[in-house]
C-alpha cells in the first residue's frame, strides 16, 4: 500500500490538478489587475483561489512562476489569431500587415493583459527574463515575419532584416501602450498607424 492510500488521500487526477491550477491562475490574474503584481502576495493568491499557502506551493514555487503561465497563455491565445488571420493572405505585405493588425487588436482589446505583461514595474529587477523569454514570442514572430524576411533578404542583409522586424516590432508595441495609457488623446483609430508606416517602409 503506497503513502496515499495509508493517508486516506486519492491521487489526484489530471482533471483535478488542472482545475486547481484554473482557479489558481484566475484568482492570480484577477488580483493582478486590481493591485498590481508588486503588491500581490502568494498568501493572497492562495486565498482567492480557496486553498492554503502551503497547498499553493504545491502547483506553483513562486508568483513569477504564476506570471509566466499567465504571459505563456496570453501569447498562445494572441498568436493562435495571428497564424489563423496571416492563412487568409496573400503575399509576404499583405500577411505582415494582417500580423501586425490582429498583434495591435489583441492588446487594445485587452488592456487589462497589456498591462500585465508590458507595465509589470517588478519585472525587469527580478532575476527571472522578460515575457519574451518565457512565451517564445520571438520564435512566434518569425512565423509569420518569415515570408516577409525573404523577400527582404533579396536586397537588404540578415542584420538589416532583424532591425527592421525588431522596429516594427516596438512601432507597433508603442502604439498599443500609447492608446491603452493616454486614452484621454484623441487617438485616430490604431489601425491606421500600422498602415501609414508600413506604405512608407514596404
Amino acid at each position: 500500500m503506497n503513502e496515499e492510500a495509508r493517508m486516506g488521500r486519492p491521487r489526484q487526477t489530471d482533471d483535478e490538478r488542472k482545475q486547481k491550477i484554473d482557479a489558481i491562475i484566475q484568482a492570480a490574474q484577477s488580483l493582478f489587475i486590481a493591485e498590481g503584481f508588486p503588491a500581490v502576495s502568494m498568501r493572497k493568491i492562495a486565498a482567492k483561489a480557496g486553498m492554503g499557502t502551503m497547498t499553493l506551493y504545491q502547483y506553483f514555487p513562486s508568483r513569477n512562476a504564476i506570471l509566466h503561465h499567465i504571459w505563456a497563455d496570453f501569447f498562445k491565445e494572441l498568436f493562435a489569431r495571428v497564424r489563423a488571420d496571416v492563412e487568409e493572405k496573400e503575399g509576404a505585405k499583405a500577411k505582415l500587415r494582417q500580423a501586425c493588425m490582429t498583434y495591435l487588436n489583441y492588446w487594445v482589446e485587452h488592456p487589462d493583459r497589456f498591462r500585465i505583461v508590458f507595465l509589470n514595474e517588478d519585472r525587469a529587477e527580478s532575476s527571472d527574463g522578460f515575457f519574451i523569454n518565457h512565451a517564445n514570442v520571438a520564435e512566434e514572430m518569425l512565423v509569420f515575419a518569415g515570408p516577409l524576411m525573404q523577400e527582404l533578404m533579396e536586397s537588404s542583409d540578415f542584420a538589416s532584416v532583424m532591425v527592421f522586424l525588431e522596429g516594427l516590432m516596438c512601432f507597433v508595441n508603442g502604439i498599443a501602450l500609447n492608446v491603452i495609457t493616454i486614452s484621454e488623446y484623441p487617438w485616430n483609430h490604431h489601425e491606421k498607424y500600422i498602415d501609414v508606416f508600413l506604405d512608407a517602409t514596404l
